[in-house]
């Protein structure tokens, strides 16, 4: 080895050295996929390094598009496996080294055109992102951006509060933090779930609660703050506001999930096992000062199918709330999401449902719901009535509806040009 080889040599390892602190200290970890696909990975060149949920670590980088094929810049996800000697991507020989670092390096500056051949495509490592990459798009991966809490509500399940944080756009505001308590794997799929299909519906002026941040650690939502009072989840609405709501009120709020659920479809875009945790109240000024509006929207992206474009498949059943065919099919559709509608009809109306009227006849709109139930939830999906039919259904309820004598009015759209 001669002293030039040699000084070479050193410089190399020492370079290998550093890349691989910079790139164990850069890594994302306890992510998905389509979060790094979303909001990490944008141009040809881009790479980065991350261990997932599942605890699989990849390397991820943004190919060049084919000149020969149309289409947009492919996304290449590429596990790493490590042993107790060395690293290596699974099925290339060429992809081994004693670190992470010392494997992208390699990667990048020895067998790229390796790489590209294997893959059959154009592959550069230009730029490596990391956990900054992520601000452009109000995500941060520590809570120690937020000033001025102050704490809302609390249980096993959520922690609620406010804030104000600084923007990617240099703005400060006060927003609304919603922390998951004791996160887990599914939580956490969940979690990424929301954050992801947000961002493909934030351009759609869709009735949903998008999130327009997040905080990594601890898995905090970030929503916009619109007036003083906080909504709540429809289930707590439900408990809180028992009393009051009377059955128009009742209804209403079962044609406000009609009408939210309708224009998912509108957009070929359906929930094939909604339940009650998917909605959110909000409250929606005051119809008068001793009437307060509240409006229903569905809460966060979790759980929505676009159509021809997501799986539809499910490995666990509950087969308390999901339609009896699922069971067998393994599959959501728009009929299966037509039978938990009915099934969530139940809980919204249950305090009518059960109700015995002994004096007097029940009331023609209290009928026709209970039709409308069975309907929803025959055991055959093949007689259960489509979206259409729901809503024609739920339109002729709505006309015969009882006036309402509440404190509680649930707004909609059919109320929006008279109220």
């Amino acid at each position: 080895m001669t002293l030039v080889e040699s000084k070479h040599e050193f410089e190399t390892t020492k370079k290998l050295i550093e890349n691989d602190r910079d790139i164990t200290e850069s890594m994302f970890s306890n992510v998905t996929i389509p979060f790094i696909e979303t909001f990490v990975l944008k141009n040809p060149g881009d790479y980065c390094v991350y261990k997932t949920i599942d605890g699989v670590t990849y390397l991820s980088i943004v190919a060049k598009p084919n000149k020969n094929k149309k289409g947009t810049p492919q996304m290449v996800h590429l596990p790493i496996e490590t042993s107790k000697k060395e690293v290596e991507i699974k099925g290339m020989l060429f992809a081994s080294a004693k670190s992470i670092g010392q494997l992208i390096y390699q990667l990048r500056h020895e067998h790229i055109d390796i790489l590209s051949g294997v893959l059959d495509m154009k592959i550069s490592m230009n730029h490596f992102l990391d956990t900054n990459s992520t601000v452009m798009h109000n995500i941060h991966w520590k809570g120690n951006i937020v000033k001025d809490k102050m704490h809302h509500f609390q249980d096993v399940f959520i922690t609620i509060y406010t804030g104000e944080m600084k923007f990617a756009d240099g703005k400060i505001k006060e927003v609304l933090f919603e922390e998951i308590t004791s996160p887990d794997k599914t939580k956490y799929k969940v979690f990424f779930e929301k954050l992801v299909n947000g961002k493909a519906l934030s351009t759609k002026n869709l009735p949903i609660r998008l999130p327009i941040g997040a905080i990594i650690n601890p898995p905090t939502l970030i929503f916009e703050q619109n007036g003083t009072e906080i909504g709540c989840s429809l289930e707590h609405f439900l408990k809180f506001n028992y009393i009051d709501l009377d059955l128009s009120q009742r209804i209403k709020l079962c044609s406000s999930v009609v009408r939210i659920l309708s224009e998912l479809h509108h957009m070929d875009i359906y929930h094939g096992a909604s339940r009650i945790e998917n909605f959110y109240v909000e409250q929606n000024g005051n119809k008068n000062s001793k009437t307060k509006n509240f409006e229903l929207v569905f809460n966060g992206a979790n759980g929505l199918i676009f159509e021809g474009i997501t799986d539809n498949t499910v490995s666990i059943v509950d087969y308390d709330s999901n339609a009896p065919e699922v069971a067998f099919t393994r599959k959501l559709t728009k009929e299966s999401g037509v039978f938990n509608m009915g099934r969530l009809f139940e809980q919204i109306l249950k305090p009518d449902l059960i109700k015995a009227y002994k004096d007097q006849p029940e009331p023609r709109a209290l009928e026709e719901m209970r039709h409308l139930i069975a309907r929803a939830t025959h055991p055959n999906p093949s007689r259960r009535p489509t979206m259409h039919g729901i809503i024609i259904m739920i339109r002729d309820v709505l006309l015969l509806t009882p006036d309402s004598s509440s404190s509680v009015n649930i707004v909609h759209f059919n109320q929006f040009s008279t109220e």
